[in-house]
């Protein structure tokens, strides 16, 4: 593999972000009822439900044509009405379209902003007492309906993210835009009629996708259907990388509605920009599109998008390239933003060691605001979090609720 040649660049340190514990009660969807409610009727756990949404066990999901108010920000004085262009993810609004209000009591409420009448976004986290619309015990969760099952797919919940998901996983080669790409997937897909999160990814410069095949299949076993591009030639922010991406990316959307294996069967509003390096540079230029509900740049390099859902970026101590470009990203985003620094890491860690520590924590993030897995939160809340804690260290938090 070959690495482009930067020049010396002073790291910028910045002071870790203290969050005190979010104490959540019934956060997340856990001890939701599944099933509809009216008018706000509790349910169990301390949540309560929107109008006409159904609960779902594994996470809070809202956008039920157009229906339904996550809890999830925590600036003071917003709130965002329902519906509108783009996935609210991860305690954001919706895009364009949305109304916004003065929030009552203090916190943030966020609509479900969809790409379609009937999509969903996922609300990565419950809210916190005392949040816009929230009981004082808990958060206010609205059910969601994704390809027809109430409360939109959830995952089996997990202990161990290190651990191969439930899912048995097989490859396809050559297949795409000129047969150039390769897909990691379920062997089974829409089983009980789950819906798979598509992961467009980008990898390093001059290096083939099956480098990081050990970390990919994880994620399929997940339930991720992940697309990897061709060998990416260009160097940071190359226009022909970023279009070698959105081609796969709107290439297994497109799936969705054709005859074949993935027909109904991906959730095509929920899906992952994901890349290591220049590929991670790529992953935040495309992050702004539609159907991107959250982002994850690998040890990528300088990039700024209009980003719409929440970032990971991950780097290590020891990667003199990317370090310090991913804290001008970093410095750089609008959104909800965590950069996880891992100690002793150097720029090609993560194609070394299938992912290493690095995985579970890119898994944890996709599993919390993709499918509301509300066991993931303590990877990246609280200051006593698991990427705040060693072989992890200078956490930097950013628009976070």
């Amino acid at each position: 593999m070959r690495f482009e040649l930067l020049g010396l660049i002073s790291l910028v340190t910045t002071t870790a972000c203290a969050e005190a514990a979010p104490g959540v009660v019934g956060q997340g969807g856990a001890g939701v009822t599944a099933g509809a409610h009216s008018g706000g009727q509790p349910s169990s756990g301390g949540a309560t439900t929107a109008s006409g949404s159904g609960g779902s066990a594994g996470g809070a999901f809202a956008g039920n044509s157009g229906a339904g108010v996550a809890g999830g920000g925590a600036s003071a004085g917003e709130s965002s009405a329902v519906g509108g262009a783009g996935a609210g993810v991860g305690g954001r609004g919706g895009g364009a379209g949305e109304a916004v209000s003065g929030a009552p009591s203090g916190g943030r409420a966020n609509a479900a902003g969809t790409s379609g009448a009937a999509g969903s976004g996922a609300g990565g986290r419950g809210g916190a007492a005392g949040e816009s619309g929230a009981t004082s015990a808990g958060a206010t969760n609205a059910g969601a309906t994704a390809g027809g099952a109430a409360g939109g797919p959830t995952l089996p919940p997990v202990t161990d993210y290190r651990a191969t998901g439930p899912f048995p996983t097989t490859v396809e080669s050559k297949v795409g835009p000129g047969n150039a790409y390769t897909v990691y997937r379920p062997s089974m897909l829409g089983q009980n009629g789950f819906l798979h999160a598509p992961i467009i990814f980008g990898p390093g410069i001059g290096q083939q996708v099956t480098v990081h095949a050990t970390m990919l299949t994880n994620f399929a076993s997940h339930g991720f259907v992940v697309v990897g591009t061709p060998v990416l030639e260009g160097g940071p922010g190359d226009p022909d990388n970023r279009k070698s991406m959105q081609d796969g990316l709107d290439w297994i959307l497109a799936q969705n509605d054709v005859a074949g294996v993935y027909q109904h069967k991906l959730w095509v509003d929920h899906a992952v920009s994901m890349g290591y390096s220049v590929g991670g540079t790529s992953a935040v230029e495309i992050g702004g599109s539609p159907a991107v509900a959250t982002t994850v740049s690998i040890h990528g390099h300088k990039a700024s998008a209009a980003l719409h859902g929440p970032l990971l970026q991950t780097t290590g101590t020891l990667d003199t390239v990317g370090m310090p470009l991913q804290q001008q990203t970093y410095d750089l985003s609008q959104v909800q933003t965590f950069l996880a620094t891992l100690t002793g890491a150097d720029h090609g860690y993560i194609q070394n060691a299938g992912g290493g520590d690095e995985r579970p924590a890119i898994l944890a993030w996709m599993r919390l605001f993709i499918y509301a897995d509300s066991g993931a939160e303590h990877y990246f809340y609280g200051t006593d979090c698991t990427l705040c804690q060693s072989p992890w260290e200078n956490p930097q938090r950013k628009n976070w609720p």
